[in-house]
């Protein structure tokens, strides 16, 4: 169900900024999502505690960047940084939950393999949300003003996006539940 939302996402968001002849826009935007949730999971298997976490949040203004020249919106890296770090800001304790289980990394052999196992999902689903947040940001952002898209819109539509705590949370749980299958 996750992908199908990704999807429906993506092309209201290409219809949004006018750009329907190309047919193959949202699969590619959701697409770049699920790659980047797949590599986090990967980050979550960097042995050393903390660089696991960093390259994690690494993996998701990654994505916001790769999402942006998709569609040709120019925004610059700080604007990145700040909607990364406002989403951040706001998934907090799934943030936590992963600093937690990067600290078990610290038990040699059995803490590395338990900590990573944990991470996995987290990562995962707390970087699908994250796509998410940022799709639904930038389609409240077209909404308000296709026109005259800037970085200032794009703050205030991911604050307004991540306003709807439960929305969020069953999210993370729906991503979570997909990766154990």
């Amino acid at each position: 169900m996750t992908d199908e939302k990704l999807l429906r996402l993506s092309w209201r968001l290409v219809k949004l900024l006018d750009k329907t002849a190309d047919e193959t826009l949202p699969k590619a935007i959701a697409d770049v999502v699920k790659l980047h949730s797949k590599l986090a999971v990967g980050s979550a298997w960097i042995p050393i505690p903390g660089a696991d976490v960093a390259a994690g949040a690494a993996t998701i203004w990654g994505m916001y960047v790769r999402i942006n020249n998709k569609l040709g919106l120019p925004f610059g890296e700080n604007i990145i940084k700040t909607i990364g770090s406002g989403v951040a800001t706001n998934l907090a304790g799934y943030i936590a939950g992963s600093a937690i289980a990067s600290g078990l990394k610290f038990i040699p052999v059995i803490g590395s393999i338990g900590g990573a196992i944990v991470m996995s999902a987290s990562l995962y689903g707390l970087t699908l949300a994250s796509g998410y947040v940022y799709l639904k940001a930038l389609c409240a952002m077209a909404e308000m003003d296709g026109k005259n898209i800037s970085e200032d819109h794009l703050k205030d539509a991911v604050d307004n996006v991540m306003k709807n705590k439960e929305e969020i949370k069953g999210i993370i749980k729906e991503a979570k539940s997909e990766y154990k299958k």
